[in-house]
């Protein structure tokens, strides 16, 4: 079909981050072959080029996924003719500054996780918007997160489900210990920071693939990012809702007419 169409394709695995982002500049579109956490990486390592993701469904629920394996030759046609939409997403950009340098420096698609890793003690973490102290949250960890990754980890830690074109960024705690047991959300053009107070073995991951160990005092940034995470999309602009009731397996009582 590509050849016939002559369209040039290159093959790869996503777990060679190194090799994908070499490549990225070169893509018009890249197809994933997996599920959720396929797309979340491939996602990652290509929004900084503004390449867009066709997800095909390998996995359990497939959010983020557009088509199933049935499917594919159809969705390929469909785009080799120019019949889809792109939806672009909002990204964070989470910074990890310990003693005044950045240690570690990366984009979320889904959420960035502060809590207790190695131990099962409960992490004290600060939480301050532009500056301004909002809160101590003593809990087993708190998890900032996109639209997109409100029905990640924030949905199972009681969070809200966000449309994806409602730019915001959202916190919610994870089994809060006499703090705030409710989520809350802030304009994207703020900056969220979360400064660890106490909390031995504690420990940040970048969408539940990137992790690193912190130490008291460490702070964990996140802002909008200026990338997007952009999808192929056949549907229309209620498809996510669709999807939410679909994917989560929901009851539905239609209103009888």
């Amino acid at each position: 079909m590509f050849d016939e169409r002559g369209v040039s394709v290159w093959r790869g695995d996503v777990r060679d981050e190194q090799a994908l982002r070499a490549v990225a500049p070169d893509l018009d579109m890249l197809l994933t072959l997996g599920g959720d956490g396929t797309i979340v990486r491939a996602t990652r390592n290509v929004s900084a080029f503004g390449v867009p993701l066709l997800g095909v469904n390998l996995g359990t629920l497939g959010f983020l996924a557009e088509v199933e394996p049935t499917d594919v030759e159809a969705a390929v046609t469909a785009v080799l003719d120019g019949k889809y939409t792109i939806e672009d997403r909002m990204m964070l950009h989470m910074e990890l500054r310990r003693d005044g340098k950045t240690v570690l420096e990366t984009e979320a698609v889904n959420d960035v996780f502060l809590g207790r890793g190695i131990t099962s003690r409960k992490v004290h973490v600060s939480v301050e918007v532009d500056g301004y102290h909002v809160m101590t949250q003593v809990a087993d960890g708190v998890i900032v997160s996109t639209p997109t990754g409100s029905t990640a980890y924030c949905l199972a830690a009681g969070g809200p489900i966000i449309a994806p074109d409602l730019d915001c960024i959202t916190l919610t705690p994870v089994a809060p210990h006499l703090s705030l047991a409710h989520a809350v959300v802030i304009p994207p053009t703020r900056t969220l920071c979360l400064r660890l107070i106490r909390g031995e073995g504690a420990i940040v991951t970048v969408d539940g693939q990137v992790d690193s160990l912190l130490d008291p005092g460490d702070q964990v940034r996140h802002s909008a990012s200026e990338f997007s995470a952009r999808f192929v999309r056949f549907g229309g602009d209620g498809s996510f809702y669709e999807t939410v009731l679909r994917r989560l397996r929901w009851p539905d009582q239609r209103p009888k007419e």
